[in-house]
């Protein structure tokens, strides 16, 4: 059929008009500022989504040589206990290197992060399932930057929170020291059944 404007309107104020299935809807985004240990989403809608996607553009940490993490939070606190495990395949010219870990306390996302402003780390992950408290929380990764010794790498990752918990919020670190540049970007993929 054809829809008129009004049938439109109101389908739209109902929340059921979409001009495309899987439509990124914006969170929120935060940009770095002064040279914070911790970069916190305290809310990331977890009720509305069962997909989310985030974009970093332009990351850099405080201090050379330190890899971009991220934790869960969990009725607002952060998870740091043993509770991740990932897998991270990294190329760095004609070298292939792995990052892994079955028990860890976060899920590694960009590595050799450089402080150089032109060799800023790039990238997007998607999370699933954050809003099933019977599931466990699984993350995939891909990012681009060059390295505190002038390389290009490129990077793919995957991990999981193994606690079947509803994931209410995101935090984000270094592997040492502070960070200091980034715009960090955190959609809802909107879903209709």
């Amino acid at each position: 059929g054809i829809f008129k404007p009004k049938d439109i309107y109101n389908l739209d104020q109902a929340d059921k008009w979409t001009p495309q299935l899987g439509q990124l809807e914006l969170i929120e985004t935060q940009t770095l500022s002064g040279t914070p240990s911790t970069l916190s989403f305290d809310s990331i809608k977890e009720s509305e989504y069962n997909v989310h996607f985030m974009t970093i553009s332009d990351y850099a940490p405080q201090t050379d040589d330190r890899h971009l993490t991220v934790q869960f939070k969990v009725g607002g606190v952060t998870d740091t206990d043993l509770d991740y495990q990932y897998a991270m395949q990294r190329q760095t010219g004609p070298s292939p290197a792995e990052k892994k870990s079955s028990n860890d306390s976060r899920i590694y996302l960009a590595y050799n992060c450089s402080v150089t402003s032109n060799e800023t780390a790039n990238g997007y992950f998607y999370i699933y399932n954050a809003n099933d408290s019977a599931k466990f929380t699984f993350l995939t990764s891909h990012f681009t930057l060059v390295n505190k010794d002038s390389n290009y790498t490129t990077m793919y990752g995957s991990g999981v929170y193994d606690q079947a918990n509803t994931v209410n919020g995101l935090q984000f670190q270094t592997s040492g020291g502070n960070l200091e540049d980034g715009i960090f970007s955190l959609y809802g993929i909107k879903e209709y059944s």
